[in-house]
C-alpha cells in the first residue's frame, strides 16, 4: 500500500514516485513488488451533469458501480486510460471526475492518459497528484512508473480536443525511443488512448511509427489501449495489443462495459475483464500474457 509521506522523504524514495502537477506529492509506494496489482479504467466520459446519458447508459452511475467494487480492494495503483471528461473537457467536468476519485484515491495513487475528449490544462488543474514522474516532452502529458518489477509509460495520445484521431507526435516519439534504450532492464507495458488500426480514421495516426519504434524494443511487452469501447486481445511481433474496455458506455451492443483488474510481473501479466452491463457473456474472461523474449 501507499503511504504518506513529507516531500523530504519524497525526495530520498528510490521507488516510483507520484508527480505532483500543482502541490505536494502525497503518495509513494512502501517497497518494490514482484507483482504489481492495477485497476484499469478507460473511457469513464464524465460529464457536469450528473444525469448525462448516451445509449442508454449512465456514465455517472457506471463509475460509482465500478470504483465501489475498486475501492474496497488493495490496489497499488488504478489507471484511467483517457477519456476522463465527456466531449470537451470542460473545468466543470473535471470536478465532477475528482468527487468520484477522490475518495478512492486516498487509498492508492490515480495514473492517467490522455484521451481526444479530455482538455490537458482543465485535467491537470482538477487533478492534484496523479502516478508517476513527468517527462520532459514538449505540449504533452508523459508519465513513467517504475514498479520494481515492471515499467509503465503514459503516453499522450491527445491531438485536439473532441477531434476523435490521435497522435504521439515526433518529440513523444523521439523521447519514447531513447528512453526504451535507457531503460531497457525490464518489462516495460506502454497505455495509450488511441487503438493502433492504421486503416481507422479515428485511430492513432501515428501508430505505425510507434510501432517501428517498439517492435526491436524487446523490453516493451505490450500496449493497453481504449478509445473504441470493446474489449479485444491482439498479439503483434510478440507485443500484447489489449483493448480494455469502457466504464461509461459501448458502441456496439456485442461489447461489454466496465473494468480490468489485471496484475503484471517480470514473467507476465494477468487480466480478467469485470463487465458491469452491455454483453456480459464474457464477463470474467481472463488473459494470461506471457511476455516475449
Amino acid at each position: 500500500m501507499p503511504i504518506l509521506c513529507d516531500r523530504r522523504s519524497f525526495l530520498k524514495t528510490a521507488f516510483s514516485t507520484v508527480a505532483t502537477l500543482s502541490v505536494a506529492s502525497r503518495y509513494v509506494y512502501a517497497e518494490p513488488k514482484s507483482e504489481v496489482h492495477w485497476a484499469l479504467l478507460s473511457d469513464i466520459h464524465i460529464a457536469a451533469d450528473k444525469g448525462d446519458t448516451f445509449r442508454g447508459f449512465h456514465p455517472h452511475e457506471n463509475l460509482k458501480a465500478v470504483l465501489a467494487k475498486v475501492g474496497g480492494v488493495p490496489f497499488d495503483s488504478l489507471l484511467v486510460n483517457g477519456d476522463l471528461a465527456r466531449l470537451e473537457g470542460k473545468p466543470a467536468d473535471y470536478e465532477m471526475v475528482t468527487e468520484y476519485l477522490n475518495p478512492v484515491t486516498e487509498k492508492f495513487p490515480l495514473a492517467i492518459t490522455m484521451g481526444n475528449h479530455d482538455d490537458r490544462k482543465n485535467a491537470r488543474s482538477a487533478l492534484a497528484s496523479i502516478a508517476g514522474e513527468v517527462q520532459p516532452v514538449e505540449k504533452k502529458l508523459v508519465m513513467t512508473i517504475d514498479a520494481g518489477a515492471c515499467e509503465f509509460i503514459m503516453l499522450d495520445s491527445l491531438l485536439a480536443t473532441n477531434v476523435v484521431p490521435g497522435q504521439l507526435g515526433k518529440s513523444q516519439r523521439e523521447w519514447l525511443a531513447g528512453y526504451l534504450r535507457a531503460n531497457s532492464s525490464k518489462p516495460a507495458i506502454i497505455f495509450v488512448h488511441h487503438n493502433l488500426d492504421a486503416d481507422e480514421d479515428g485511430a492513432l495516426t501515428d501508430a505505425g511509427r510507434l510501432l517501428e519504434i517498439v517492435r526491436p524494443a524487446m523490453n516493451v511487452k505490450a500496449i493497453i489501449y481504449g478509445h473504441t469501447h470493446a474489449w479485444k486481445h491482439d498479439k503483434q511481433d510478440g507485443i500484447h495489443l489489449v483493448n480494455v474496455p469502457a466504464v461509461a458506455y459501448n458502441f456496439k451492443d456485442s461489447e461489454p462495459i466496465g473494468w480490468t483488474d489485471a496484475y503484471f510481473s517480470a514473467k507476465g501479466g494477468r487480466l480478467k475483464l469485470n463487465a458491469i452491463g452491455g454483453n456480459m457473456a464474457r464477463n470474467g474472461e481472463t488473459l494470461e500474457l506471457p511476455w516475449r523474449s
